[in-house]
């Protein structure tokens, strides 16, 4: 897969769009500067009762971000409208079973690997690139009308990942330039740098699913309900 071919895409709708994604992202952006806020304020005045408002604040920020990345997607193939970006924001929570689709497939992601960590941190790393599609394949499987358990979307994406783990990491080394620039900027640079990881990412999808389907002969049908659509269901 050409990684810089992916990457050029997702920065080129980004640029051509960037009014649109900086809102689509704002509220990520709010959230997460709120919880820098309180875990500061947890490291210098140990007020244990704000941990857990800022656990809450970034499983928001996080499930926001995986909506996000649902949105990215409909870009990547051309199905995206780029209007109301504060409303898309909020797709993840438009629709009941990508929510909690979404959140419960994230605690047994979440448990998955630290099960694999207590073994050794490598194994725990392996098995979380190799849940990195869980998200993108049960969105899929619920546009197109099918039953699909969370379990069966981790197992689907570990069995996608077979053999591209490590095409997938490389990917997210490729990013490191750019997140010491978030870092050296106070985040700053983020307004840019998340939606055009999330782009990235969401094209990565794509093209892998693109390359799965034809691999098993299936016809490929992204015909399904964009964020659009899902908005006014």
């Amino acid at each position: 897969m050409n990684r810089a071919a992916l990457k050029e895409d997702a920065k080129s709708i980004l640029n051509s769009h960037f009014s649109f994604y900086f809102l689509l992202f704002l509220p990520a952006f709010i959230l997460e500067v709120i919880g820098g806020i309180i875990f500061g304020i947890n490291a210098t005045d140990y007020l244990e009762p704000s941990d857990g408002v800022s656990t809450l604040i970034t499983w928001i920020a996080a499930l926001l971000a995986i909506g996000m990345s649902f949105v990215c997607l409909d870009a990547m193939r051309e199905k995206l409208t780029y209007e109301n970006p504060l409303q898309k924001s909020m797709f993840l929570f438009h629709n009941g079973d990508y929510f909690l689709g979404t959140l419960l497939i994230s605690i047994i992601q979440y448990i998955f690997v630290i099960l694999w960590s207590i073994l050794l941190i490598v194994p725990g790393i392996i098995k979380s690139m190799a849940y990195s599609q869980s998200f993108f394949i049960y969105r899929d499987a619920i546009d197109h009308g099918e039953h699909i358990s969370y379990t069966d979307a981790i197992t689907r994406s570990r069995q996608m990942m077979d053999g591209h783990k490590w095409e997938y990491f490389v990917m997210g080394l490729s990013f490191i330039g750019w997140l010491i620039l978030v870092s050296v900027t106070a985040g700053i640079a983020a307004i840019w740098v998340q939606p055009y990881m999330s782009l990235s990412f969401a094209n990565y999808y794509n093209e892998l699913s693109r390359e799965q389907n034809a691999k098993d002969g299936h016809v490929e049908d992204h015909q399904a309900p964009t964020s659009e659509a899902s908005e006014n269901n």
